[in-house]
């Protein structure tokens, strides 16, 4: 066999290993075959994007920063390199890359997504909308097609454009009928009436062919929220026993882990002088709880109000401390022993910077990320004026909506396991009570049920900490047109109501155990 032959082969056997995501033999033999072919590039994307996948977004970055220095305007390298930075919140180098692939082909539409994308995580609206336009025009295949609305559908989505977000999805559907965005789309903002329903039809059709466990998972989720709708709960249960169960194996959260990590967050402040602080005028709104509390009900309702503008869940917190404070850029591996001013002013800084990129006006801004609980601490220290927001909800409900959501980010991998989800809510539970010892009154606790209950004199006091004027815009946050990607999206497009307190005890038998874990 000749070189060329070989070659062909080779590549032909990666791109089949990516296709079905054996991802780490991707890895392996990408390595052995850019040693022998280092000018094919398309070598250096598949080993960064599996290395990406399996949460090695660094060096997927040092892999593609040698492919670059072999053809530095190559489309496919770029949009890649703006992909895994802004998989690690480097947002401005993302768009940076995205825009430079498209100086070299202005219709490449992979980038306009990926641009579209990170315009929508950024809350600019009328930009998303543009890079989506453009990526719809110069499509000219199915499966441009099919990425296109895909991204169509999550833009309405997120902007509460039901109606035309299930057009979309179905599109997708028609196109890919296995496609798992299309499903788990529909599912999240669909009321499911009757057993009759088309998509529900559809969705039980597709159990009997796909195979393929990621497609599954999220059609198990999609699947569970449609028998809850239907009042199934037994066969509810099931199906969303199914899907976390795949998605348990596949992140394998380790949660010795996460108990070494917040003992060693809560040894470090034990001693700490918290009032060491940094000085900095800028008044930022921190909202944070467990996944499920009503951080992002908390979100709309300040974000209401003409004075404050809600960023979303960001994470640039998390990385700031990561890059400052932690060698190997893993929190469990690394000891904090000490934190001077000038890691704390770093972190800052860095933070600052992240958050320029919002068109906030001079508003408050708000960072709903809810696991910044665990960073209390530095939040204090390094922004001394900014309001801390604990959501608080029934424990119960909190856990079982943690399971019966199927979250995309790697950061949740708890929430796939109702062991793990009691045993970190404890952790979290435990860990809220040391920053309230510590902290006192600098912690608003926001009961979404006292919400729920009494929203004018629950509102006016989380106004009033906020050390705000009052508007009454607050009391509608149903009417905010701001974007919603967690997956309340649904619900927070909804008047505040009562239905979704209490809610677990329609699954009291399945829950045993995990109720006597968490009491």
């Amino acid at each position: 066999m000749d070189n060329l032959e070989y070659l062909k082969k080779q590549t032909q056997i990666l791109i089949n290993l990516y296709n079905t995501k054996r991802y780490e033999e991707v890895i392996l033999k990408g390595k052995i075959l850019i040693k022998k072919f280092p000018n094919q590039l398309l070598f250096y994307n598949a080993i960064s994007l599996s290395l990406s996948a399996t949460g090695k977004d660094e060096e997927a970055l040092k892999i593609l920063s040698k492919a670059l220095s072999q053809q530095n305007n190559n489309i496919h390298v770029l949009n890649n390199l703006g992909l895994i930075n802004g998989n690690l919140n480097k947002n401005t180098l993302a768009r940076e890359y995205y825009d430079k692939a498209l100086s070299v082909k202005e219709n490449f539409i992979d980038a306009l997504v990926n641009l579209a994308n990170l315009n929508l995580k950024e809350n600019k609206i009328e930009e998303t909308k543009e890079c989506l336009d453009k990526a719809a025009k110069a499509s000219n295949n199915p499966q441009s097609d099919i990425i296109i609305y895909s991204a169509l559908g999550q833009y309405h989505q997120h902007l509460g454009n039901f109606n035309e977000a299930i057009d979309c999805f179905n599109t997708v559907n028609k196109l890919s009928p296995n496609n798992m965005i299309a499903d788990k789309g529909i599912s999240l903002i669909h009321k499911y009436r009757s057993k009759d329903d088309p998509h529900l039809k559809v969705m039980e059709e597709k159990l009997n062919t796909i195979q393929d466990d990621e497609i599954l998972q999220h059609l198990y989720f999609a699947l569970g929220k449609a028998y809850e709708d239907l009042k199934e709960y037994k066969k509810s249960f099931e199906f969303l026993k199914r899907g976390n169960r795949i998605a348990d194996k596949k992140f394998n959260y380790n949660m010795d882990e996460q108990g070494i990590l917040f003992a060693n967050i809560k040894r470090l402040f034990k001693d700490l002088d918290i009032s060491k602080k940094i000085d900095n005028e800028q008044k930022i709104i921190f909202i944070l709880g467990m996944p499920r509390s009503g951080t992002t009900l908390a979100e709309q309702i300040l974000s209401s109000h003409k004075k404050i503008y809600g960023a979303g869940e960001l994470s640039f917190l998390e990385f700031a401390i990561k890059d400052n404070l932690l060698k190997s850029n893993k929190f469990i591996n690394d000891t904090i022993n000490e934190v001077d001013i000038e890691k704390l002013s770093s972190i800052q800084s860095e933070y600052i910077k992240g958050i320029k990129s919002f068109d906030h006006n001079e508003k408050m801004i708000i960072d709903k990320a809810p696991l910044n609980f665990r960073w209390i601490g530095f939040i204090k220290m390094i922004f001394p004026n900014s309001k801390i927001i604990h959501c608080t909800r029934n424990p119960m409900d909190i856990c079982f909506s943690n399971f019966k959501n199927n979250f995309s980010s790697k950061t949740v991998g708890f929430s796939y396991n109702l062991e793990k989800i009691g045993i970190y809510y404890n952790l979290y539970k435990d860990l809220m009570l040391f920053w309230k010892e510590r902290l006192k009154d600098n912690i608003f606790e926001l009961s979404y049920e006292e919400l729920i209950k009494a929203q004018e004199k629950t509102t006016k006091k989380l106004i009033k900490f906020c050390d705000l004027d009052w508007d009454e815009n607050c009391l509608s946050p149903h009417k905010n047109e701001k974007i919603v990607s967690t997956a309340s999206l649904a619900q927070v497009r909804s008047p505040v109501y009562k239905s979704s307190v209490k809610k677990w005890e329609n699954y009291s038998e399945e829950l045993k155990k995990l109720k006597i874990l968490i009491n």
